[in-house]
């Protein structure tokens, strides 16, 4: 599976067609997600173009992109708030991040399921994850044109069985992205006219599904519930009747 590098989603973002989905996807996350004062907010993947607006107020942001991916400064002219990690090993405490924004990570993830362990593990009881995955109905992850053209499309069911499984409760979600994904500058300038129209008309083959979910504390059981070493009585059961 192919999978986009920091130079190779740099220049897509920098083209008519990225600088389009950057707005129209942006809009859909703070849709989701206000403006968050006081949180702690952690972007997971190439989240760079979506995190700007919560600089505005001076929330602790930072960014961690995978060492498959490769890593740049961010925010420009000011200190640096990503660093390169293992996704399956984040260098950050537990109980440490209010938020966490995953985008351009979900389906390109080589170790996804250790990956939503370690989101699990550093978000504080009640912590939120914000999904942007490309929808398997959609057009976008059918084509090799954009980011999401180049990993696994996932379902509403996929993505609902990934969430129970790593002890996350789904909020609620919502499609993005139905403008075609056409890189010229005449159809990117219609890019917000022809969402608008999508969402009326075929709500769910939007490109991309935003899914919001909730850690779960109580849910999650590590450890085993007898310790070894106790072994408790069991009767013998009875043969059923007529058998001796």
């Amino acid at each position: 599976m192919f999978l986009p590098d920091i130079m190779s989603l740099r220049q897509f973002y920098a083209s008519p067609l990225g600088d389009a989905m950057r707005h129209i996807l942006t809009d859909s996350i703070l849709q989701m997600w206000p403006l968050l004062k006081g949180d702690c907010v952690l972007g997971l993947g190439y989240t760079s173009p979506y995190l700007e607006p919560y600089l505005e107020d001076g929330e602790n942001v930072i960014i961690c992109m995978p060492a498959q991916q490769g890593a740049a400064y961010w925010p420009a002219g000011a200190c640096n708030r990503v660093f390169l990690s293992h996704e399956s090993a984040l260098p950050l405490a537990e109980n440490s991040i209010n938020r966490i924004l995953m985008v351009h990570s979900v389906e390109n993830s080589e170790q996804l399921s250790w990956m939503m362990d370690e989101a699990w593990r550093v978000l504080t009881p009640g912590g939120r994850i914000l999904m942007v995955v490309p929808n398997r109905l959609g057009l976008w992850s059918h084509v090799n044109n954009n980011p999401f053209g180049s990993g696994r499309p996932f379902s509403m069911s996929q993505v609902r069985g990934l969430l129970v499984e790593h002890d996350f409760m789904l909020l609620r979600h919502r499609h993005s992205l139905f403008a075609l994904p056409i890189n010229s500058n005449s159809f990117c300038r219609m890019a917000l006219w022809f969402e608008r129209l999508g969402n009326f008309l075929y709500p769910i083959l939007g490109g991309v599904l935003l899914v919001e979910a909730e850690k779960q504390v109580y849910a999650s059981i590590r450890q085993p519930a007898i310790q070894k070493g106790l072994h408790m009585p069991v009767r013998a059961a009875k043969p059923a009747m007529g058998l001796k």
